[in-house]
Formats: structure tokens, sequence, C-alpha cells
């Protein structure tokens, strides 16, 4: 991988019974003791495959067997991965919703990926009271109804890219996350902390019904790679 590639591996989450134990097999105790914790089958089936296809992938990067590898939670609940004791230069980021995962990968940069299904059963115009910028609020307000919800879910997994890139977890203040509501897509502004111009935003079009954004550290990437595990 080039320093400067981004790979973004976009895989379906469905598996035959023989697929789920092949990837049950590459965990680690860890993460069969979580699987076990859901309650619904359609979770666990989706936790082995996002979990063993992670596996799977981030291990061609480095020439090791998928089930060797070993992850840390660093600040903010973001996985790293380590390799003989020192958390490795590969970086990454995995998101899932309903039967598809995204995973990013990139060299020695923070990257943040999120992608979302687009639910109606959600209360939109609560959660952007709350959530969004009035920027970005007074915009989707505005809207023609139907053009809500795409643009819910695209201001939505921008900021969750956002957040999901710097490690910050529930400590972040969302509506703080502003981004463009026309033109360019970029960050407008960030929490006092961060820097909007040091950031780079993507949003990602994956089809209809399904929204996903990409932050990582600008500069970083020239190139952004979609891949994928089918031939």
């Amino acid at each position: 991988m080039d320093d400067k590639n981004i790979d973004l591996w976009i895989e379906p989450l469905a598996a035959t019974d023989d697929e789920y134990q092949q990837y049950w097999t590459l965990l680690d105790e860890k993460e069969k003791a979580k699987t076990m914790r859901f309650i619904q089958k359609k979770h666990r089936i989706q936790y082995v495959v996002s979990h063993g296809k992670l596996r799977t992938i981030l291990a061609s990067y480095i020439d090791r067997p998928p089930a060797s590898l070993l992850f840390t939670e660093r600040v903010g609940g973001k996985p790293g991965l380590v390799i003989d004791g020192r958390l490795h230069e590969v970086k990454f980021n995995l998101s899932h919703t309903d039967n598809t995962m995204i995973l990013a990968v990139g060299r020695d940069v923070p990257v943040g990926v999120d992608i979302e299904a687009w639910n109606n059963g959600i209360d939109f115009a609560a959660v952007a009271e709350e959530c969004f910028a009035e920027t970005e609020a007074a915009f989707w307000r505005a809207l023609p109804a139907h053009e809500t919800v795409g643009a819910f879910y695209r201001f939505w997994t921008r900021k969750e890219s956002f957040v999901k890139a710097v490690g910050a977890g529930l400590s972040l203040d969302v509506s703080q996350v502003v981004t463009s509501v026309d033109g360019a897509t970029r960050f407008m502004s960030l929490p006092a902390r961060y820097a909007a111009g040091q950031w780079q935003l993507v949003d990602l079009d994956l089809g209809p019904g399904i929204s996903g954004a990409l932050t990582v550290r600008a500069g970083h990437m020239e190139r952004l790679n979609f891949k994928s595990l089918l031939p």
C-alpha cells in the first residue's frame, strides 16, 4: 500500500453456514465471547462475518495469518492493530449496516468511515434538532419531503466518520461537527481542539438506500481505491 492511498473494502455480510464457521475459527476468545452476547442470530452472523473479513483483509497487508492478529482498544474505543507488541502502521476503521460492511485502511494516517442504511422509523426532526448545526438543520428543514431522508443520512454519516477518525467516542458533541450544505464536501468548523482544514471529508456513493462518508487527515489521500474480497 502506498502511503497516500486509502483502500475501501465493501463486503456483504450474508454467509453460508460453511463461511460462518470459517470466519468463526479466525476470531479470538474475546470476539467469540462478544458474539455469544448478541440475542438475535442476525446480529451474531453480522459480527462474526464482519470481524472474520476484517482479519482476512488486514492480514493481507502484513503477511500474517488472520487468526494470529491482535487488537488493542485505544482512546475513545478505537481499535488498533498490534504486531510484536507495538501498534502497527496500518490503520483501519470498520462500519457495518444491515448486510453490508465497509473497511477503510490506510498507512500511518487516522481514518474514519461510517455507513448507514436508511431507516424511516427514526424521528429525523428530533435528531436533527439535537445533533445538527443550525446551518445544517435549516438547510434540512427547507428541503422537499422526498429529499429529507437522504440529506439526513448524508449529514449523519459525515459526523460519525469524523468522530471515528479522531477516536472521540461519545465525548464529542456532533452538533459542533459542521459540514457544508452545498458545493464541495468539506468541514466548515469543528470542536475547538480540532482544525477543520486538517481533515478531508468524502461522501461515498454506495447506491440507493444507503449513505456513507469517509474522514481522513488532510494531505494523506491522493487516491481512494474501492476493493472487495469477491473475484
